[in-house]
């Protein structure tokens, strides 16, 4: 299961704080306001719980999204300005070979 963090908050401060404790409990950046986390439901419930006490009072748009992991699969990409997320693979230069 995924949770997807998401926000437009006016303040640099705000965002940081949102960035840093997203990260903290083990999000990734997908985007540079889109945050990513990937657990069991009991722990995504728990990445809610915390997200809902952290983002208490912060003015702006901020949105947790619960969706599974074949809905995150099925997004059209059209461009990442991101590098993408650390679960793939590192891109080898093409003079190194495998067997």
């Amino acid at each position: 299961m995924l949770v997807l963090l998401a926000y437009d908050t006016p303040e640099q401060r705000d965002q940081s704080f949102l960035r840093q404790e997203f990260q903290r409990v083990g999000g990734h950046r997908v985007q540079y306001s889109i945050y990513l986390f990937e657990g069991e439901p009991h722990e995504c419930e728990r990445v809610v719980r915390y997200m809902q006490r952290v983002a208490r009072g912060i003015p702006g748009d901020i949105r947790l999204l619960s969706m599974e992991r074949s809905v995150w699969d099925a997004q059209i990409i059209l461009s990442m300005a991101v590098t993408p997320p650390p679960n793939e693979p590192p891109k080898f230069p093409r003079l190194i070979e495998f067997w």
